[in-house]
């Protein structure tokens, strides 16, 4: 019986694989820049690659391998392996679970990113010590994964846990899904930067437009370091987007009474100083105080790796991930 795990987490922005060993432990890692030409077939190419050169480095044969665990963007049919409609990949009806087996081999779990990262915290985060979870990532969109009763929650079709779709603001900006309003639109990476774009159009956010680099787009990192400074615009932008982000997790708390709410994603993590306490304050004060009682939020310690985590996770304890 093999000994490794290949983790594959397929990205708008990146690819990131790995291998890991049954305790899951990430013993090589492997990071690319997502191949963006509108086409599958690229990064399904360049995800065959990657995970060929990393088995070639360790010297792995297939009879090493105890399975592959892979995290692609949603909405994904969980149970044919076909993401549907990806506002962040672009991808329509794309069977990637029958492309990925051909290239890699039959032993592969496939499952939204999003629903592997909850994986990921479940077992690695918390280490199973609770049995009601919701995991939210923070990033360029938006999306989460819902962990009831120790069970991951799919729904109907495989769409559960699409957090970053639950309107917000009706009469919001537009987002990628093509609603307006959507959390995603609303308290995302890119609505940041296009609200900081947006100040700075008018003539304002002059302290944001001073940290940004020569040549370099606006981002959630300027706005932070401009916060951290004490401009009170960056600070106001920065209090609008957790106050979003505390309804919408007010929202998933009274609905699922969860034990915890737990963040990840490059933004959540890079402003958790400025972000988290907005959170907290807006959930408490929306919440029933039943739903208050021992809930916990906070951020995950697994950084970007989660998902490769997660991953691990599937392969091992496949009963769980398939409930």
């Amino acid at each position: 019986m093999g000994e490794y795990i290949i983790a594959i987490d397929i990205g708008g922005s990146k690819v990131l694989c790995g291998i890991l060993d049954r305790s899951g432990k990430i013993l090589m890692r492997s990071r690319e820049l997502t191949c963006v030409t509108g086409d599958p077939q690229a990064v399904i190419d360049q995800t065959e690659r990657m995970v060929g050169e990393m088995k070639l480095a360790m010297g792995l044969w297939e009879q090493d391998i105890l399975g592959i665990g892979v995290g692609v963007p949603g909405p994904l049919d969980y149970q044919a392996g076909i993401v549907e409609e990806s506002p962040n990949l672009k991808w329509l009806k794309y069977p990637v679970r029958e492309e990925l087996s051909k290239r890699l081999g039959a032993k592969l779990l496939l499952d939204k990113d999003t629903n592997v990262a909850a994986l990921g915290e479940y077992y690695y985060g918390c280490n199973c010590q609770c049995r009601h979870l919701i995991y939210i990532t923070v990033s360029t969109g938006i999306g989460g994964g819902i962990i009831a009763d120790r069970h991951l929650l799919h729904g109907q079709n495989g769409g559960g846990g699409e957090i970053g779709h639950m309107v917000v603001a009706p009469e919001g900006s537009q987002c990628g899904c093509g609603r307006r309003g959507c959390l995603e639109a609303m308290a995302s990476g890119l609505a940041v930067a296009r609200e900081a774009n947006a100040l700075i159009a008018r003539g304002a956010g002059q302290r944001i437009l001073a940290s940004v680099c020569p040549g370099q787009p606006v981002s959630a990192r300027e706005v932070a370091q401009a916060a951290r400074q004490g401009d009170e615009e960056a600070l106001g932008l920065i209090d609008r987007i957790g106050r979003y982000l505390g309804m919408g997790i007010a929202n998933l708390v009274n609905i699922f009474n969860p034990e915890r709410v737990v963040l990840g994603g490059g933004m959540a993590l890079g402003l958790q100083d400025l972000l988290l306490p907005v959170i907290q304050n807006e959930v408490m004060n929306n919440v029933f105080s039943l739903h208050r009682r021992s809930l916990e939020i906070g951020m995950t310690r697994l950084g970007e790796d989660i998902v490769l985590a997660g991953c691990a996770a599937m392969v091992l304890h496949s009963p769980v991930a398939e409930n």
